[in-house]
Protein backbone atom coordinates (compact mmCIF):
# COMPACT_ATOMS: atom_id res chain seq x y z
CA UNK A 1 0.00 0.00 0.00
CA UNK A 2 1.28 3.17 -0.80
CA UNK A 3 -0.35 6.69 0.95
CA UNK A 4 0.28 10.30 -1.49
CA UNK A 5 1.47 13.43 0.39
CA UNK A 6 -1.31 16.27 -0.83
CA UNK A 7 -1.26 18.67 -2.58
CA UNK A 8 -1.32 20.75 0.77
CA UNK A 9 1.80 19.50 2.05
CA UNK A 10 5.49 20.14 1.45
CA UNK A 11 6.06 17.69 -1.05
CA UNK A 12 3.85 19.35 -3.65
CA UNK A 13 4.78 23.24 -2.31
CA UNK A 14 6.93 24.99 -5.10
CA UNK A 15 9.61 27.16 -3.66
CA UNK A 16 10.46 30.36 -5.30
CA UNK A 17 13.01 32.26 -3.70
CA UNK A 18 12.84 35.39 -5.52
CA UNK A 19 14.87 37.84 -2.82
CA UNK A 20 17.76 34.95 -2.36
CA UNK A 21 20.31 34.25 -4.63
CA UNK A 22 22.14 30.58 -5.14
CA UNK A 23 24.33 31.27 -1.93
CA UNK A 24 21.60 31.46 0.14
CA UNK A 25 20.08 28.65 -1.05
CA UNK A 26 23.64 26.46 -0.75
CA UNK A 27 24.07 27.86 2.76
CA UNK A 28 20.64 26.92 4.30
CA UNK A 29 20.86 23.18 2.79
CA UNK A 30 23.25 21.08 4.91
CA UNK A 31 20.77 22.19 7.54
CA UNK A 32 17.80 20.92 6.02
CA UNK A 33 19.63 18.08 4.69
CA UNK A 34 20.77 16.95 7.93
CA UNK A 35 17.25 17.56 9.29
CA UNK A 36 15.82 15.64 6.29
CA UNK A 37 17.92 12.45 6.98
CA UNK A 38 16.20 12.10 10.12
CA UNK A 39 12.58 11.70 8.68
CA UNK A 40 13.23 11.08 4.64
CA UNK A 41 15.32 8.92 2.68
CA UNK A 42 15.96 10.65 -1.08
CA UNK A 43 15.82 7.25 -3.53
CA UNK A 44 19.18 5.75 -4.51
CA UNK A 45 19.61 2.98 -6.22
CA UNK A 46 22.09 1.39 -3.31
CA UNK A 47 19.70 2.23 -0.90
CA UNK A 48 16.89 -0.12 -0.04
CA UNK A 49 14.58 0.18 2.67
CA UNK A 50 14.85 -1.62 5.48
CA UNK A 51 11.54 -2.25 8.09
CA UNK A 52 13.32 -0.13 10.94
CA UNK A 53 12.25 3.07 8.35
CA UNK A 54 8.90 2.97 8.60
CA UNK A 55 8.78 5.10 11.63
CA UNK A 56 4.71 5.82 12.07
CA UNK A 57 2.60 4.12 14.26
CA UNK A 58 0.22 1.80 12.35
CA UNK A 59 -2.57 3.60 10.95
CA UNK A 60 -6.42 2.01 9.74
CA UNK A 61 -6.65 1.90 6.18
CA UNK A 62 -9.91 0.87 4.20
CA UNK A 63 -9.38 -2.94 3.71
CA UNK A 64 -6.47 -4.84 4.93
CA UNK A 65 -3.32 -3.82 4.76
CA UNK A 66 -0.18 -4.49 7.07
CA UNK A 67 2.49 -1.78 5.05
CA UNK A 68 1.92 1.70 3.88
CA UNK A 69 4.78 3.57 2.63
CA UNK A 70 4.99 7.08 2.13
CA UNK A 71 6.58 8.52 -0.94
CA UNK A 72 6.66 11.10 -3.32
CA UNK A 73 8.29 13.28 -5.83
CA UNK A 74 8.19 16.93 -6.36
CA UNK A 75 10.63 19.86 -6.90
CA UNK A 76 11.71 22.92 -5.57
CA UNK A 77 12.48 26.25 -8.07
CA UNK A 78 14.67 29.51 -7.41
CA UNK A 79 14.57 32.00 -9.61
CA UNK A 80 18.32 33.97 -10.21
CA UNK A 81 19.14 36.34 -12.61
CA UNK A 82 15.57 35.50 -14.64
CA UNK A 83 16.34 31.48 -15.00
CA UNK A 84 14.40 29.06 -13.30
CA UNK A 85 16.80 26.95 -11.66
CA UNK A 86 15.08 22.91 -10.60
CA UNK A 87 15.83 21.06 -7.65
CA UNK A 88 13.96 17.94 -8.10
CA UNK A 89 13.22 15.35 -5.43
CA UNK A 90 12.21 11.60 -4.70
CA UNK A 91 11.50 10.89 -0.95
CA UNK A 92 10.21 8.10 1.44
CA UNK A 93 8.68 9.77 3.95
CA UNK A 94 9.68 7.59 7.38
CA UNK A 95 7.24 9.43 10.33
CA UNK A 96 4.50 8.81 7.62
CA UNK A 97 5.16 5.54 6.62
CA UNK A 98 4.11 2.10 9.15
CA UNK A 99 4.33 -1.04 8.83
CA UNK A 100 2.26 -4.25 10.74
CA UNK A 101 5.69 -5.85 12.71
CA UNK A 102 3.47 -9.13 12.57
CA UNK A 103 3.78 -9.22 9.12
CA UNK A 104 7.22 -8.12 8.62
CA UNK A 105 7.73 -10.44 5.64
CA UNK A 106 10.70 -10.29 2.95
CA UNK A 107 7.50 -10.52 0.24
CA UNK A 108 5.80 -7.32 1.62
CA UNK A 109 9.04 -5.16 2.16
CA UNK A 110 9.78 -5.94 -1.06
CA UNK A 111 6.27 -4.67 -2.74
CA UNK A 112 7.02 -1.39 -0.86
CA UNK A 113 10.38 -1.10 -2.21
CA UNK A 114 8.38 -0.89 -5.57
CA UNK A 115 6.26 1.72 -4.50
CA UNK A 116 9.38 4.07 -3.49
CA UNK A 117 10.96 2.64 -7.36
CA UNK A 118 7.88 3.76 -8.84
CA UNK A 119 8.21 7.09 -7.52
CA UNK A 120 11.79 7.01 -8.32
CA UNK A 121 10.37 6.64 -11.87
CA UNK A 122 8.13 9.08 -11.73
CA UNK A 123 10.83 11.81 -10.83
CA UNK A 124 12.60 10.86 -14.08
CA UNK A 125 9.97 11.42 -16.15
CA UNK A 126 9.84 14.93 -14.38
CA UNK A 127 13.01 15.64 -14.60
CA UNK A 128 12.66 14.64 -18.57
CA UNK A 129 9.89 16.41 -18.92
CA UNK A 130 11.88 19.86 -17.37
CA UNK A 131 14.58 19.39 -19.73
CA UNK A 132 12.15 19.29 -22.67
CA UNK A 133 10.75 22.45 -21.96
CA UNK A 134 14.10 24.07 -21.07
CA UNK A 135 15.73 23.36 -24.39
CA UNK A 136 12.46 24.79 -26.20
CA UNK A 137 12.70 27.58 -24.35
CA UNK A 138 9.29 27.18 -22.73
CA UNK A 139 10.29 26.40 -18.66
CA UNK A 140 8.31 28.93 -17.24
CA UNK A 141 6.34 28.48 -13.40
CA UNK A 142 2.69 27.48 -15.19
CA UNK A 143 4.54 24.51 -17.59
CA UNK A 144 5.90 23.50 -14.74
CA UNK A 145 3.19 23.39 -13.01
CA UNK A 146 1.17 21.99 -15.72
CA UNK A 147 3.21 19.19 -16.01
CA UNK A 148 3.85 18.25 -12.65
CA UNK A 149 -0.07 18.26 -11.91
CA UNK A 150 -0.25 15.83 -15.15
CA UNK A 151 2.75 13.42 -14.16
CA UNK A 152 0.73 13.26 -10.65
CA UNK A 153 -2.50 12.14 -12.17
CA UNK A 154 -0.20 9.58 -14.13
CA UNK A 155 1.10 8.75 -10.47
CA UNK A 156 -1.75 7.93 -8.71
CA UNK A 157 -2.85 5.97 -11.40
CA UNK A 158 -0.06 3.79 -12.13
CA UNK A 159 0.71 3.09 -8.02
CA UNK A 160 -3.10 1.78 -7.77
CA UNK A 161 -2.87 -0.51 -11.16
CA UNK A 162 0.18 -1.57 -9.00
CA UNK A 163 -1.51 -2.40 -5.91
CA UNK A 164 -4.50 -3.71 -7.40
CA UNK A 165 -2.95 -6.37 -9.98
CA UNK A 166 -0.34 -7.67 -7.36
CA UNK A 167 -3.13 -7.68 -4.53
CA UNK A 168 -0.71 -5.80 -2.67
CA UNK A 169 2.14 -8.46 -3.06
CA UNK A 170 0.05 -11.42 -2.42
CA UNK A 171 0.23 -12.80 -6.02
CA UNK A 172 3.56 -13.44 -6.00
CA UNK A 173 3.71 -13.91 -10.34
CA UNK A 174 2.23 -10.95 -10.83
CA UNK A 175 4.42 -8.75 -8.49
CA UNK A 176 7.76 -10.86 -10.28
CA UNK A 177 6.52 -9.11 -13.20
CA UNK A 178 6.43 -5.37 -11.84
CA UNK A 179 9.54 -6.15 -10.51
CA UNK A 180 10.89 -6.42 -13.81
CA UNK A 181 8.76 -3.90 -15.45
CA UNK A 182 9.75 -1.06 -13.18
CA UNK A 183 13.86 -2.39 -13.59
CA UNK A 184 13.19 -2.00 -17.25
CA UNK A 185 11.66 1.43 -17.33
CA UNK A 186 14.53 2.91 -14.88
CA UNK A 187 17.27 1.61 -16.90
CA UNK A 188 15.34 3.05 -20.05
CA UNK A 189 15.40 6.35 -17.86
CA UNK A 190 18.97 6.13 -16.76
CA UNK A 191 19.84 9.06 -18.75
CA UNK A 192 17.59 11.25 -16.50
CA UNK A 193 18.76 9.91 -12.81
CA UNK A 194 21.06 12.93 -12.29
CA UNK A 195 18.09 15.36 -11.72
CA UNK A 196 19.08 16.25 -7.92
CA UNK A 197 19.70 19.95 -9.01
CA UNK A 198 19.74 21.61 -12.70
Amino acid sequence: MRLQITSASLLLAILILLSSGMNGYAANSRTNEDDRNQKSIDWSPDVRLKWSDFKAASKPTRGFAVAASTCGFGYDGLISDDKILINVYVRFYKKESWHDQRYDLPDVLEHEQLHFDICELFGRLLYREVVNLRRKGELTERNLEITYDQLIGQYDKFQDRYDEETDHSTVASKQREWNTKIRVELNRLANYSDYKEF
